[in-house]
């Protein structure tokens, strides 16, 4: 009974192990693909982009890619947008002063190790997040919220240029963004 239980231990922990460093992905463990097991050939035309776990989400290029995503929508295309263009999807609005506070240094010398803290004043906020708009891959984490929690967080992040920072916070259905522009010296998403 003790073998049985140190190898279901160490088998969990190297599984989390390469989840954690994506290594695998959990649809790699423990599902096949609907379409393989009834024989069903895909063209890479009708596949959606993200389309692996969670994929689409976090493959999102920018901050409406990212909002139509966490929407379910997968078949928008997901191209990057300008400040100009911010804000034209149904659902999204800027947040007022004060509601949504990104705390982050003007200048980081070093992008690869940026401190941020995202906080939302906005009430019932279920979900937030934070993008870096001209990083290859914007989306830098995103955070669930429970009921009766207090959402604020402090991470540290990867800026590649000097750009936005955006913090995006989820409450009643609707999506809310805030700005703070960030000088970076060395890019930290070289390669």
């Amino acid at each position: 009974m003790q073998q049985s239980r140190r190898d279901a231990m160490r088998i969990a922990s190297a599984l989390a192990l390469a989840f954690g460093a994506g290594l695998l992905r959990p649809s790699d463990v423990f599902a096949e693909d609907d379409a393989d097991d009834a024989g069903i050939t895909r063209s890479a035309d009708n596949i959606p982009w993200g389309s692996d776990w969670n994929g689409a989400v976090y493959s999102a290029k920018s901050l409406e890619a990212f909002v139509i995503a966490m929407n379910g929508d997968t078949t928008t295309p997901n191209t990057p947008r300008t400040v100009v263009e911010r804000g034209k999807v149904p659902g999204l609005f800027l947040a007022k002063s004060g509601e949504l506070i990104i705390e982050a240094p003007e200048l980081a010398e070093n992008g690869t190790n940026v401190p941020v803290t995202l906080t939302s004043k906005i009430p019932n906020t279920d979900f937030i997040a934070l993008l870096a708009d001209l990083n290859p891959n914007p989306v830098c984490v995103g955070f669930h919220v429970m009921p009766d929690n207090d959402p604020s967080y402090s991470v540290r992040i990867k800026v590649a240029e000097t750009s936005n920072l955006v913090a995006v916070a989820r409450s009643g259905g609707k999506w809310f963004y805030s700005l703070r522009d960030i000088t970076v010296m060395i890019g930290g998403c070289l390669g």
